[in-house]
């Protein structure tokens, strides 16, 4: 709408009675911006100037450039009261005609002069009165490292636990349990005698601990919203280490890690396969070095999903795809591949590097704890310094239970519940 129209329509309406705020909904214009107070509306006209006049019929429009100096404005305009602001500061400087004349602008003092009393533009006016809001949410991101939940737990009255667990390490005869043997027999023959074997394990408890200072005005002055964010940080972090210990612990003063287990099977690569890459064959051999009858999952480096979804096995001249998301490339969760779930860990190491993809059931993991987050406070750690310290602790340990890997019944190719692929490098 031409301009010329769009203050003549505004002026009949406001001259039958409508507020300037009627008319402008009546009209419809698109970028029209009414400033808080109403006394003063403002629209982009055109790709180089923005118009603005007082709210009364008759008011004179003043037409002003989009881009102004640094110290007149910040940027394109958000709202009246900015333009009015970058006024009174060409104002204050006593170069306002300077700045209309080298800047060409029509950017008068009458249209600064709109708003007579105290209004929201101005801070000396009112507008300090008028407080930011603040939102108590704090925003951060949210990660899925609780892999403890997926081990075999066990709850604690003391501080160790010892378990039973079978000692076979091969399904050859006479190795079956540890040394148990069926035998053929006639009637009247003689039984040849065996038995199975047991071996024991034990875990003992281990301390994760987070401490955290807090002063005493910031406690006074931020309340729940900060005792909720420290509690949430350390779950978070909890989960973190204990992830990263069922991966990566050395087994001393922390839990053992799958990666440091006596039963991982450790898969070889290609022979002249590039450094960095994941080929079907490896997939295929490591499906095919699991215990049967777990509930497995790769876990892998996100570094590594591109070459797993780029995964394909050829048949004649041509190939068909080894991995594929449920429904399509839009899938949803889970993403299967051999038929079982893809998950994504941060413990995992990036692609290329022996750890990097890890199929395991993690079921055979053991882990003992005391029950769960621990939190004590004390005021008096840094009373001289007005602190109180929150302290968080967690009694927890873990292993695999498999002591080795085990030998089948027919072939040689052992296996096992953890299996990884070895460093591929050049």
């Amino acid at each position: 709408m031409a301009t010329a129209t769009l203050e003549k329509k505004i002026d009949e309406l406001q001259k039958q009675g409508a507020t300037l705020q009627e008319a402008l909904k009546h009209l419809g214009h698109p970028n029209a911006h009414l400033s808080n107070d109403g006394s003063a509306y403002s629209y982009w006209e055109a790709e180089e100037t923005v118009v603005a006049r007082p709210s009364g019929p008759g008011g004179q429009l003043k037409s002003l450039p989009k881009k102004l100096p640094r110290e007149y404005k910040r940027g394109p305009w958000k709202s009246l009261g900015e333009m009015i602001r970058d006024g009174y500061r060409a104002k204050e400087k006593d170069n306002f005609g300077e700045f209309q004349k080298k800047h060409e602008t029509h950017f008068e003092q009458p249209v600064l002069k709109s708003i007579s009393g105290m209004s929201t533009q101005v801070g000396a006016d009112g507008g300090l009165l008028i407080l930011p809001e603040f939102n108590t949410t704090i925003m951060e991101r949210v990660y899925t490292n609780d892999l403890w939940n997926r081990t075999d737990q066990y709850t604690l009255a003391g501080n160790n636990m010892t378990f039973l667990a079978s000692a076979e390490t091969s399904r050859a005869n006479g190795s079956r349990h540890g040394g148990l043997q069926a035998f053929w027999t006639q009637e009247a023959g003689t039984i040849q005698s065996s038995k199975p074997a047991l071996r024991q394990f034990s875990l003992k408890l281990k301390k994760i601990a987070v401490v955290v200072y807090l002063t005493d005005e910031l406690i006074e002055d931020a309340g729940p919203v900060l005792e909720q964010y420290v509690a949430r940080c350390v779950g978070d972090e909890f989960n973190f280490m204990l992830g990263d210990a069922i991966f990566n612990g050395s087994g001393v003063g922390q839990p053992l890690g799958i990666m440091n287990a006596p039963s991982l099977l450790a898969i070889t690569k290609e022979s002249n396969q590039s450094a960095g890459t994941i080929v079907a064959e490896n997939i295929d051999k490591m499906w095919a070095r699991r215990f049967v009858g777990g509930n497995y999952a790769w876990y892998h480096n996100q570094d590594c999903g591109p070459q797993l979804d780029s995964l394909s096995q050829s048949i004649g001249t041509a190939g068909v795809a080894l991995y594929r998301p449920a429904d399509g490339i839009a899938g949803v969760a889970p993403q299967l591949l051999k038929t079982a779930p893809r998950v994504e860990t941060e413990f995992n190491a990036t692609v290329g590097t022996a750890g990097d993809i890890v199929l395991a059931d993690l079921g055979q993991y053991i882990t003992i704890s005391k029950g769960g987050i621990a939190q004590a406070v004390s005021v008096h750690v840094e009373f001289l310094t007005d602190q109180t310290a929150l302290r968080f602790t967690m009694r927890v340990d873990g292993q695999p239970w498999e002591h080795s890997a085990l030998t089948p019944y027919k072939g040689s190719n052992t296996q096992s519940s953890f299996i990884a692929l070895e460093t591929r490098a050049e």
